[in-house]
């Protein structure tokens, strides 16, 4: 408990006569503050500590105790002793009457300890207001004896590892010594005894706690050594006339001094490396058991025995806290890690890496500029450039024990370079592994079979599976995610050479099934491939870097402490050193970097119009919507989640046709106003040439189906196909759509055809019902402008005016640059709390401009 008080002196009334400070001088001697609850004694530390006591009035009986607050509101309460504290106080808060007794009794020990004589009071014979003194509770319990020469009193401090020790002793006539808070120690005069007093006071009124079997104090606020012993102490020793203090207590005096933390790297084998962690102060270095401690206890001040205070900062508090997740719960002894930490431990900033000759060479060699090299085996010649060196950064990481996220654009051929490497840097004893949604595995056998028909492939699935598997030479195995979940079991007993996952955002839920079945993978080189590596918040880079580089990234408690920040500087700061972080184990390749044969895209949002239909419907949603969860954005969001999600789906249904609302099905699709927008730019676009394909995506599969009689009635010439996730043949409607010599529309669902599919036939793009993920829209673009693409593609998101569609697009554009900052953070629901005050500013209907 810390009492003393560091402010400028103030000035506040005192009112007493010598009897009355003889009589609170007893009732303060004895232990007042176990009659008061920990919630007064709080409030009234707080008051004191502020100066708010503005008076205090001091009788035989009782104690007046006046407080005043800022607002210059004024109470006051009165203490009467009856075998301890009894508080009534002008205020009907009954707590704050107690905690304004509190301060004030700590202002009343701080009075006797100023103003009590050397002497003791003696009160003259005719003053009947006098009262006999009480004997104080002191340490040395002792009676007095006949008059000798007072002695001189000392209090001495000691370093301990919890804080200071507080001892005093007597110096007799022959400049011998005797302890001073003893009770077998020798009687003592009333010089001495109020000295005792006064000690035993200061020492209480200051935070130090008196322990009857050591018979000494202690002082455990180790944050505050330091300020007593150069602001408090002065005081005492003029009262004392001197105070001794030992080597550990001088060196705590000279205040905290921050400790730095370094860790010694060392190569341990071809793949691993050996830290031994040390704490060092100035040049010297903390001892293993010093240097144990100190990272037990985290972040604050702490003691050490023959270096005085030292401090731990939050920084290195924090990085202290991810080495000791790392390694397994000790500093004490060096510990081996995957070399890949390395890049980890950099990212800390309170935290410093010494590393051996061999791993800076190690480090230098990963970061290194991918290029051609005698050593590494000649590519094929189909290959494109950027398509080589993809290849050759995979076959380097793999060489250099880490893993790799290869996250090119949709459309730049990751699974060509893929099949590439596993072709020509095979793990020659080993089976290797590729993990796709079901959909896209017929994709991958079939570009097996286009470009390296003797890999050995097969199907993971039931019957047969690693563990069942013919004998022979090493195979590819194809899984679905969905069977890699049910055969999760079999893992154990299975380590692959390479594991790929393609689609990986498939992972991005760190709780699903899926995801733990994925990390369950052992191999000895893990790769994962996606385009949109962040779909909807960073949480979706932690979870795929948890499956390639365990612990890289760190706890994920931590990582999203800072991704959540509520400063945006400082999660910009983070996401700047997340990029950094990640730098060598991430290869991005945009098609306008790497594609200069690839045509050029023209994207462009298309308002549509609203009709009344659409307007009436749309009003009713929002009005019932207001009716049911209120106008607070942020509230509807936290308790009613899934209400306010299905009134955003069925605002965004009535944007693109109202016939899609419960019940409304018989409503005729020409009353949406996009509905007869698309008719119209489709007359555009397939009239003239003759060879004109155009790809229709949505989201709602319903709204397929009611615009394909449509697109029929309209375009009776024009072949018609679709994908939804009913196709049972994904490969058939694409193949004919692609094959068609003639003008050709097909419809698509993103579920089915957002990914894994080739539609580059196609030079006109419809996205009928845009929303604020661009990384979903970006996979269906990238099905149709690809390597292959021999026009100019023309992207139109179809936009209803006045919407919360055009809100939202809005949104998006001003949050486009973020998106590169950290490869996409892009599209999480709370982007709608933040840049949105309320439901009505989100999805109130506007008029058309």
């Amino acid at each position: 408990m810390v009492i003393y008080k560091l402010m400028p002196p103030r000035a506040y009334s005192r009112i007493y006569n010598p009897s009355a400070l003889e009589q609170w001088f007893a009732n303060v001697g004895l232990e007042w503050e176990q009659r008061f609850d920990p919630a007064a004694l709080r409030r009234g530390r707080e008051l004191y500590r502020e100066g708010l006591i503005s008076g205090i009035e001091l009788s035989n009986n009782e104690a007046i105790v006046h407080c005043t607050f800022a607002r210059k509101d004024t109470c006051y309460a009165v203490i009467e002793w009856q075998a301890g504290p009894v508080v009534r106080s002008s205020t009907e808060d009954n707590s704050l009457g107690h905690a304004v007794a509190v301060a004030g009794l700590y202002e009343i020990e701080e009075l006797i300890a100023d103003e009590i004589p050397a002497l003791p009071y003696v009160p003259r014979a005719n003053d009947s207001s006098a009262a006999e003194p009480v004997e104080v509770e002191a340490p040395p319990a002792t009676v007095e004896q006949p008059a000798r020469p007072a002695r001189q009193l000392t209090p001495r401090f000691e370093g301990i590892r919890s804080g200071l020790r507080l001892t005093a002793y007597w110096t007799n006539p022959d400049f011998s010594r005797d302890a001073a808070l003893r009770e077998d120690a020798q009687p003592l005069v009333s010089q001495e005894r109020e000295l005792l007093v006064r000690l035993t006071v200061l020492a209480k009124s200051a935070g130090l706690h008196y322990r009857h079997r050591s018979h000494d104090f202690s002082f455990n606020d180790v944050e505050q050594i330091a300020a007593f012993l150069k602001l408090t102490l002065p005081r005492w020793e003029t009262i004392f006339g001197s105070v001794e203090l030992d080597l550990e207590a001088q060196l705590m005096a000279e205040g905290a001094r921050e400790v730095k933390i370094v860790g010694r790297v060392e190569a341990e084998g071809r793949q691993g490396m050996r830290v031994d962690w040390r704490l060092k102060l100035g040049q010297r270095w903390l001892d293993p058991e010093d240097a144990e401690r100190l990272a037990r206890a985290g972040r604050g001040t702490h003691v050490v025995r023959g270096l005085g205070l030292v401090h731990i900062g939050a920084e290195q508090s924090e990085a202290l806290a991810e080495w000791r997740v790392a390694a397994a719960g000790t500093l004490a002894a060096a510990q081996t890690w995957p070399r890949y930490m390395v890049f980890s431990l950099f990212a800390e900033r309170g935290a410093e890496l010494d590393l051996e000759q061999e791993l800076e060479a190690w480090r230098s060699a990963l970061t290194a500029h991918c290029s051609e090299s005698e050593q590494l085996p000649q590519l094929p010649a189909f290959l494109r450039h950027y398509q080589e060196l993809g290849v050759r950064w995979m076959a380097n990481l793999r060489q250099q024990a880490c893993h790799g996220l290869l996250a090119d654009e949709m459309g730049l051929g990751k699974t060509l370079q893929v099949l590439t490497l596993l072709q020509f840097f095979p793990f020659a004893a080993q089976d290797s592994l590729i993990v796709c949604p079901a959909s896209v595995v017929p994709v991958w056998q079939n570009e097996v079979r286009r470009w390296y028909p003797d890999l050995d492939t097969e199907i993971l699935r039931s019957g047969c599976d690693f563990l069942q598997r013919d004998t022979g030479g090493p195979k590819l195995w194809i899984a679905s995610y969905t069977q890699l979940r049910r055969h999760k079991h079999l893992l154990d007993a299975v380590e692959f050479g390479y594991a790929v996952l393609d689609e990986a955002q498939q992972i991005k839920n760190p709780e699903a099934k899926v995801t733990q079945a994925c990390c369950a993978i052992r191999a000895e080189c893990r790769l994962a491939l996606t385009g949109t590596p962040i779909e909807n918040r960073l949480l979706d880079l932690w979870t795929l870097f948890r499956f390639l580089m365990p612990g890289l990234l760190g706890s994920r408690r931590r990582f999203e402490d800072h991704a959540n920040a509520a400063r945006l500087e400082l999660r910009r700061s983070f996401e700047l050193r997340l990029q950094q972080q990640i730098a060598p184990f991430i290869l991005r390749r945009r098609k306008e970097q790497v594609v200069s044969e690839l045509p050029p895209k023209l994207e462009m949002d298309l308002i549509c119009p609203i009709t009344e239909v659409q307007r009436q419907h749309y009003q009713s949603l929002l009005q019932r919507g207001r009716e049911q969860m209120g106008n607070d954005l942020q509230a509807a969001m936290q308790r009613n989640a899934m209400h306010f999600f299905a009134l955003l789906t069925r605002l965004r249904q009535v944007c693109c046709d109202p016939g899609l609302l419960p019940g409304a099905a018989a409503t005729d699709i020409r009353q949406s106003g996009k509905v007869m927008m698309l008719l119209s730019r489709l007359e555009e676009a397939l009239q003239g040439d003759g060879s004109r394909k155009v790809v229709i995506f949505s989201q709602f599969v319903q709204l397929l189906r009611r615009l394909k009689p449509e697109i029929q009635k309209s375009f009776p010439r024009v072949k018609l196909y679709e994908l939804t996730g009913q196709s049972r043949d994904r490969s058939a409607p694409v193949a004919a759509f692609q094959d068609d010599p003639g003008p050709a529309v097909i419809l698509v669902s993103l579920k089915a055809g957002g990914t894994g599919i080739t539609l580059h036939a196609a030079d006109y793009v419809f996205l009928l019902d845009p929303w604020w993920n661009p990384a979903v829209e970006n996979q269906a673009i990238d099905r149709v402008h690809r390597i292959g693409q021999q026009r100019r593609v023309f992207v139109y998101r179809m936009i209803t005016e006045g919407t919360i569609e055009q809100r939202i697009q809005q949104l998006k554009q001003q949050k486009r640059e973020l998106f590169e900052n950290t490869l996409g953070h892009l599209g999480n629901a709370k982007d709608l709390r933040e840049h949105f005050g309320d439901l009505e500013d989100l999805a109130q209907l506007l008029p058309a401009e």
